[in-house]
């Protein structure tokens, strides 16, 4: 009898190591080909949805794991480096991009399997401009 309850608990503590060792980091996910798919602006308390085309901003971003990658689109064939790292500020996920010797922050909003949306917050004109970019995985 002992020796069966010492081994249901070592198969339960393998198994919830199993399945908490499952569940990819932030950094691992995004990993791979993201193709845009939707952008959001919300400018001045006014939201406004396009797709990609309609802003001629088509984009395909490919993220390594060396945390390198590129950029392509629709105005360039040839793709653009960039760096990135993955951030925690708190409870938020950020993604820290570097594209030309500029850095640009993000807020991850998603990040799983199939989809990435990340946003952006800038003032223009003293209006406060909010772009959410919405991805799926290529």
């Amino acid at each position: 009898m002992k020796k069966s309850i010492i081994s249901m608990a070592v198969a339960a503590i393998v198994s919830l190591f199993a399945l908490t060792s499952c569940e990819k980091e932030p950094a691992e996910l995004i990993v791979g080909k993201w193709t845009m798919t939707t952008i959001n602006i919300n400018y001045g308390g006014i939201s406004m949805d396009f797709t990609p085309s309609e802003m001629d901003m088509v984009a395909t971003f490919t993220f390594k794991a060396d945390g390198t990658g590129s950029l392509l689109d629709g105005e360039n064939t040839e793709a653009m480096p960039f760096t990135y790292r993955m951030l925690t500020e708190g409870d938020k996920q950020l993604l820290s991009l570097t594209l030309d010797g500029e850095t640009i922050l993000f807020d991850v909003l998603t990040l799983s399997d199939e989809s990435l949306v990340l946003s952006q917050e800038e003032n223009a004109d003293g209006e406060s401009v909010k772009t959410t970019m919405t991805f799926t995985r290529a």
